[in-house]
Order: structure tokens, then sequence, then C-alpha cells
């Protein structure tokens, strides 16, 4: 690992902190990949309302991702479906225990 990645991700573990504006959820939540990680994790926790929400690719047999988030036909929704507005004018993730990879390691772009 070079030194310039290190301190990259040293930079964003430290300047994660999020301000629960909702501007990554509804700025990337239709252009969003989930891994087939995911997709094992949620089928084994039986989150049903997750996959719901996932349009599944497979490649010979197995799957290999999944397109987030997709309606009940398939197709790509404009924001995340579990981004939640509250009483205090802030966003909450509605599956923030079961988020997708893509979402944990994302950083805010407020920072940069």
């Amino acid at each position: 690992m070079t030194e310039t990645v290190i301190l990259f991700a040293l930079l964003c573990v430290c300047m994660s902190g999020c301000v629960q504006c909702g501007l990554c959820c509804k700025k990337y939540g239709m252009r969003l990949e989930a891994s087939a990680l995911d997709i094992a994790r949620w089928r084994l926790d039986r989150r049903d309302d997750i996959l719901a929400h996932v349009g599944i690719d497979f490649v010979d047999g197995e799957v290999s991702g999944g397109r987030l988030w997709v309606d009940e036909a398939g197709n790509r929704v404009k924001q995340c479906p579990f981004l939640e507005l509250r009483a205090d004018n802030k966003y909450y993730c509605g599956i923030h225990e079961s988020k997708p990879e893509v979402c944990t390691w994302h950083y805010c772009e407020k920072y940069f």
C-alpha cells in the first residue's frame, strides 16, 4: 500500500462524520450496486424488505451482485427507498444495521 493510499484511507475515516443531510442517499441512491455478499447477508437475515428493492444479477447461474434500488417492476428509483426524513429535520437510514457495503464505505463529499 502506498503512503498516499494510507493517508487517503485515514482521511476518509477521520472525516466521515455524517451530518444527516440525505444528499448521498438522494444523489447516488439510484446508481449503486449491491455486492454478492450483501445479497447473501440479506437472504440469511431474511431481509425480504431489502431484497424487494434489489435487481439481482446472475453470471453463470450464480448471484454476481445487484442493482440498487429498484421498484416492483425492476426499474431504478430516484433515491433510496429506505431514506427517512424525521421530525428533527434530519435524514436517517431505515436499514442502517443492514445497509449495503457501498453505503457503509461511502464518505461525505462535503468534506472535500
